[in-house]
């Protein structure tokens, strides 16, 4: 089992970014002193948080992770051309050392979409194009392909990466043509952990290795990330206490989202059945639970907006010293 954090950079607008920043980069280098393997950077555009962009969080991150895995969890990839994402990616490839991985997703955020002038109707498809694109720029070999959105003639990628056929893709998906999708087209479905129905994981990681298999593809010997939020404190009581009502004023700023609403609406149901948020022994329960659904590599939100940053690390430091023995 792995496990990683999400460098969860998104901050209240009316509040200055550097000290948040600082504050982060200092709990990443606390993840990489205790041998978390990856941390990964989220993607959004006009948002209701200050949001930093993902490739140059990933840049800033990358003296200061040692040899953890960095990704984007996730790229909004439909928002950005596929040969600008391929050239990037290549570039960082080569400054992390072949530690970077692109995660893509399609988006959900209809101001996103409309900023960009992309019919909502049109973003998976835009995202299957882009991800032949990528992978064929990747390659090394002239690209001739007559697209939908980015028709590609006599072209290079003009940096190799430094991985032969390019950093490993993630695609994050929920529903169940879209993990269909990310089975034939990634090399990892990131599942999302944050649902309010128990089943939601077992039942479609059983519909992503049926879609492999269908493929063509292994089931055996691959990543298979989840993400999650989690919380660690001596006793399940005081990590209920000490992260709700952080947990509960993020969430509520999600849910000023129509596709998000739900959230505020099922929070209950979200932290019965969802929020990792408790003791090492009972966090050794849930996770073991995961691991036996077939996950491997755990990627949580460590921290909440407003959570003091040493509360943070704290949990950080409790989680690595009492849970990950059980695990390695």
């Amino acid at each position: 089992m792995k496990f990683g954090i999400m460098a969860s950079h998104q901050y209240p607008h009316d509040e200055p970014l550097g000290p948040h920043l600082d504050a982060l980069f200092g709990t990443v280098e606390t993840a990489a002193e205790l041998n978390y393997d990856s941390v990964w950077t989220i993607n959004h555009f006009q948002s209701n948080l200050a949001t930093p962009q993902p490739i140059s969080m990933l840049g800033a991150l990358i003296p200061r992770t040692g040899s953890m895995t960095i990704g984007t969890g996730i790229l909004l990839l439909p928002m950005f051309h596929p040969a600008h994402i391929a050239e990037e990616f290549a570039t960082l490839d080569h400054l992390s050392g072949g530690r970077v991985v692109l995660g893509v997703g399609a988006g959900y955020r209809e101001n996103e979409l409309a900023a960009f002038e992309i019919d909502p109707e049109s973003r998976f498809r835009r995202m299957n194009e882009s991800l032949q694109v990528i992978r064929a720029l990747w390659s090394g070999e002239q690209v001739d392909l007559d697209g939908e959105f980015y028709p590609l003639h006599g072209a290079r990628c003009g940096i190799a990466p430094l991985t032969p056929g390019g950093p490993p893709i993630w695609v994050g998906a929920g529903g169940k043509q879209s993990i269909r999708r990310a089975a034939r087209l990634g090399d990892a479905w990131y599942a999302p952990g944050n649902s309010p129905n128990p089943t939601f994981l077992s039942k479609h990681r059983a519909i992503y290795d049926e879609a492999r298999i269908a493929a063509g593809l292994p089931v055996d010997g691959i990543e298979r990330p989840v993400g999650v939020e989690l919380f660690c404190a001596p006793t399940t009581e005081q990590a209920l206490e000490m992260a709700m009502p952080y947990a509960r004023a993020e969430y509520s700023t999600y849910a000023e989202y129509p596709a998000l609403r739900w959230q505020r609406e099922r929070f209950d149901e979200l932290v019965a059945n969802t929020l990792l948020l408790g003791s090492p022994e009972d966090l050794i329960a849930r996770i073991s639970e995961l691991r036996d659904q077939g996950f491997n590599h755990v990627i949580f939100r460590p921290g909440w907006l407003g959570m003091p940053p040493e509360m943070v690390r704290e949990s950080l430091r409790l989680f690595a010293t009492e849970v990950f023995p059980a695990f390695a």
